[in-house]
């Protein structure tokens, strides 16, 4: 049984402190009196207990609600964290921006901030640290006026620090992280900073920005192999992480918003798209193209000897249309043998065609001019995709 320490103190409406008065504790739904300890190894307590002298009620008890009666009043009172105290972070709620004051001082503008201390064991509530500083000119220290990168730092004083070293994760929960700045120790003067503070505002849409930068990636299967002696290909059944993609899946709302199943297709039903949009849309097909190759949006045939080599990329989409789960794309290089298309797999330069921003990239295929058996390793070679757009 875990246990977490409640201690707070109580006064009267008059201002006079609760002291040395029964204090009863009830679970929030119970009419029954909770078991409360002296200690966080559970050494029990009498309930009810008893304010101390200056008003202060201490207990420990199992993380929870519970209902605190003292004299006729009657509080609702968290032991633990609630889920709002969990949630608190530390971060910068407003203002903050770093400018260069003077080529040795830089302004630190006004700013209000949060430093949580959320991780004391024997706290019930966090200490939540309001910080409110004006607009301050801060000139460089010795260690900033002596080396190039300095990170800005303000603690929950209002304190500012100057550091070297990028803010570890701890000192980003201690401290707030304001920015950095790059000195000219050979010109004696700043040449930049950069405000980069852990920002506290929309943080569901903070993680949007990072997955949509991203952008879709396979988590795991989703291998694709060839289809016997054909043009055709095999996937694996699999994952993939695609922002809010599975938050309904057939109509039917889930609890894992952004993990797609993709089941496997023996074989595959896929569209050839290019770098552009197309009208009308691709139609689903059953194979490959080798033959030709994406020249600025135009399908071109590919020219050379036999074994003159294309590199495809297939694109794998969290959707519940078979016939749109796969797009495979026509390369936009040619390369005079299979071994040097496979060499340039994920170092060509390369333009995504518009929809695959919503696609993750799963495999390429370095495939021959005239190759007609994906499975003949003379002829073509699959390249699983990391989760990025490199092998």
């Amino acid at each position: 049984m875990a246990l977490q320490q409640y201690s707070k103190k109580y006064w009267f409406p008059n201002g006079t402190l609760a002291a040395n008065l029964p204090a009863a504790v009830f679970p929030e739904d119970s009419n029954v009196f909770a078991p409360i300890f002296s200690d966080g190894i559970g050494t029990p307590l009498a309930n009810p207990t008893t304010t101390d002298g200056s008003g202060v009620l201490t207990f420990w008890a199992e993380e929870g609600m519970y209902w605190v009666h003292i004299d006729t009043e009657a509080f609702l009172v968290d032991v633990g964290l609630s889920e709002e105290q969990a949630d608190l972070s530390t971060g910068t709620a407003s203002g903050g921006e770093l400018d260069i004051a003077t080529p040795t001082s830089i302004t630190i503008n006004a700013l209000v901030g949060y430093v949580a201390d959320v991780n004391a064991l024997t706290s019930i509530v966090p200490t939540l640290m309001k910080v409110d500083e004006p607009t301050q000119t801060v000139a460089l220290d010795a260690g900033s006026l002596a080396r190039s990168i300095t990170w800005w730092l303000m603690d929950s004083a209002g304190n500012v620090i100057q550091q070297g070293a990028a803010p570890t994760p701890v000192q980003r929960r201690m401290n707030l992280v304001l920015g950095v700045s790059l000195f000219d120790t050979g010109l004696g003067q700043l040449v930049e900073v950069q405000t980069l503070p852990v920002l506290l505002g929309q943080p569901a849409n903070q993680f949007a920005d990072l997955a949509d930068s991203m952008g879709p990636f396979s988590l795991s299967g989703n291998i694709l192999t060839p289809n016997g002696p054909t043009l055709g290909l095999n996937k694996s059944a699999g994952t993939l992480f695609s922002r809010s993609a599975s938050h309904f899946v057939s109509g039917t709302l889930t609890d894992n918003p952004n993990v797609a199943v993709s089941p496997a297709q023996l074989p595959v039903t896929l569209r050839r798209i290019l770098q552009t949009s197309t009208i009308p849309t691709p139609p689903p097909v059953a194979t490959i193209d080798p033959t030709q190759y994406d020249v600025g949006g135009v399908l071109t045939p590919v020219g050379g000897t036999a074994t003159a080599s294309t590199i495809l990329r297939v694109w794998l989409f969290a959707t519940n249309v078979s016939t749109a789960q796969i797009a495979v794309q026509y390369g936009q290089a040619t390369y005079g043998s299979l071994l040097a298309a496979v060499n340039n797999v994920g170092n060509e330069i390369f333009t995504p065609a518009p929809v695959t921003a919503v696609g993750a990239l799963i495999g390429y295929i370095a495939v021959i001019r005239t190759a007609t058996n994906l499975s003949d390793p003379t002829q073509a070679v699959f390249v699983r995709a990391g989760k990025f757009s490199t092998p």
